[in-house]
């Protein structure tokens, strides 16, 4: 690894290796810095206890472009994804349940046990959203859309009420117009608020549910897959078509700062004392580790930095990372052998009420008393993740705050996992009783692994006032930097965060537009 290169990366997340791979891909020298000893940034698998391998942070696929797949090749490189069906199995503290699958009619015959009425507001509920997302997904592709671009994209029959839906509305507003019933509610609206500080009453989080539904897995609008042998397999998969096409990825190569002469970034230094000087940087952290760690104010404008330190960037999510002598053996479709309670995702959520109260908790500093809960079993679906009989469950939770009003995390992570544990445990009472080993992982200890400011899944809110033209912050959009050379491909530039590789791809585009 010596000689100047053409581009340098800072961060081997997804976005990151997707960016280098298109900039090798086009004949350019690549280097890809990565922190830990392990690529993949929060898509990563990881083998938490001997035996045991779980998607540590990301753990379920829907959003990743389809022309990312294409032009990489990933499927050669051993990506592979299958969508869940069931999609969501979605017990009630009543005793009943509801099943939502890839085939509509089936989905339908659920909604029928709660209400006639709302199965025929479930095919306009859904026209809705197909009708926004095809407005939406040519803007995906652009560095940041302009306002004469989204006027194009609404406008038309309905244009003016799409746009009104996707910005301005909650999601529990959106689904009061549709159904009557509170369960269907409930199930429903757990998208709209999913990485978010926000409840499904907040305004906006009519977007928050659009992002999570404009992939697709096999053709099926919305749904979210397992990807083979974990989430670390998408970057695994990036990695090996970027080193195919010539890139080099270092490992235990932490970047200090980002070098600056004459206002232009010029290379990096990493905090092991290493130099490498590069044509122009990629980063692919979060704003704030971006501006304010690696760059530095004095290098900044004022009104970028007060931008940047304004944002709202302390996430609200827990993991708990599960092993297990048993499948968990629901009250509502009772069974410890494998059934379609275990092998999509698992949604605990009373109601839409129970939701906004326990958002409501997280905004006083409090951890909820009866968290959200997204659960999954990857090992009923697939050998090789756990021992054979044993089982992994990871459970995605919302609402724990960084900042707690009483005491600190340290102090609190195990209380607060084991109140996880139990809200579970209400709807699989033999749930604490088969776990054989636990990790919780909390907005902090997600900040401190994997290296994002506050823990933020998304690099900051993906509420609208915060996408747009308003990604990362007002007046500095886009992938450049006012840093001449310095770009952003990161989840914290348009058009946001998951396992999308659009703000890779969309970078890697700008970049040698820009300069080859």
């Amino acid at each position: 690894m010596n000689g100047r290169y053409d581009a340098i990366v800072v961060g081997s997340g997804h976005n990151g290796l997707i960016a280098a791979t298109y900039l090798a891909k086009a004949g350019k020298r690549v280097l890809v810095l990565e922190r830990r000893d392990v690529i993949g940034g929060a898509t990563v698998t990881e083998e938490t206890w001997p035996g045991y391998r779980l998607s540590t942070c990301s753990y379920v696929c829907n959003l990743l472009l389809p022309e990312v797949i294409r032009d990489l090749d990933l499927k050669r490189h051993s990506y592979d994804v299958r969508p869940l069906d069931p999609q969501y199995f979605v017990p009630f503290p009543d005793g009943k349940h509801m099943i939502s699958y890839l085939d509509s009619a089936m989905t339908k015959e659920q909604l029928r046990k709660f209400s006639e009425k709302d199965i025929a507001a479930y095919d306009a509920y859904w026209a809705m959203w197909d009708r926004i997302i095809a407005r939406m997904r040519p803007l995906l592709d652009l560095p940041e859309p302009t306002q004469a671009e989204i006027e194009r994209a609404f406008d038309g029959p309905a244009g003016e009420e799409d746009w009104h839906t996707l910005t301005k509305k909650s999601i529990a507003e959106v689904l009061d117009e549709y159904f009557e019933s509170e369960q269907i509610k409930a199930t429903l609206c757990v998208g709209g608020v999913i990485g978010t500080n926000a409840g499904p009453r907040t305004p906006g989080t009519a977007y928050v549910k659009y992002h999570h539904i404009l992939g697709k897995i096999g053709g099926h609008q919305g749904a979210w897959g397992y990807v083979r042998g974990g989430m670390g397999t998408v970057s695994q998969a990036i990695a090996s078509s970027a080193r195919e096409a010539g890139a080099e990825i270092l490992t235990n190569a932490e970047v200090a700062e980002v070098e600056i002469r004459n206002g232009a970034a010029t290379g990096v230094n990493l905090l092991d004392g290493r130099s490498f000087d590069a044509g122009v940087v990629l980063s692919n952290a979060d704003p704030q580790r971006t501006y304010l760690g690696m760059v530095g104010e004095k290098h900044l404008p004022d009104d970028l930095v007060e931008g940047v330190k304004r944002m709202r960037a302390e996430g609200s999510v827990v993991k708990v990372l599960l092993a297990l002598g048993e499948l968990p053996d629901f009250t509502a479709l009772p069974g410890k052998e494998i059934g379609p309670q275990h092998t999509g995702g698992i949604v605990i959520n009373p109601s839409v009420d129970a939701l906004q109260e326990a958002w409501e908790e997280c905004e006083r500093g409090e951890p909820s008393r009866r968290p959200f809960i997204d659960g999954y079993i990857q090992s009923a679906t697939e050998d090789g993740l756990a021992p054979p009989g044993k089982h992994t469950l990871s459970l995605f939770c919302q609402y724990a705050p960084y900042t707690l009003s009483g005491g600190t995390w340290e102090e609190r992570r195990d209380e607060i996992g084991a109140n996880i544990v139990e809200t579970f445990a209400q709807y699989a009472p033999n749930l604490p009783n088969a776990i054989e080993h636990i990790e919780v992982l909390g907005p902090r200890d997600i900040e401190a692994r994997i290296g994002i400011t506050g823990g933020n899944i998304f690099h900051g809110e993906i509420l609208p006032e915060k996408m747009f033209d308003g990604r990362p912050v007002p007046g500095y959009s886009g992938y450049r930097t006012p840093v001449e050379n310095l770009y952003l491909c990161g989840a914290g530039a348009w058009p946001g965060g998951a396992v999308f590789g659009a703000p890779g791809r969309n970078c890697a585009f700008e970049v040698l537009a820009d300069r080859y």
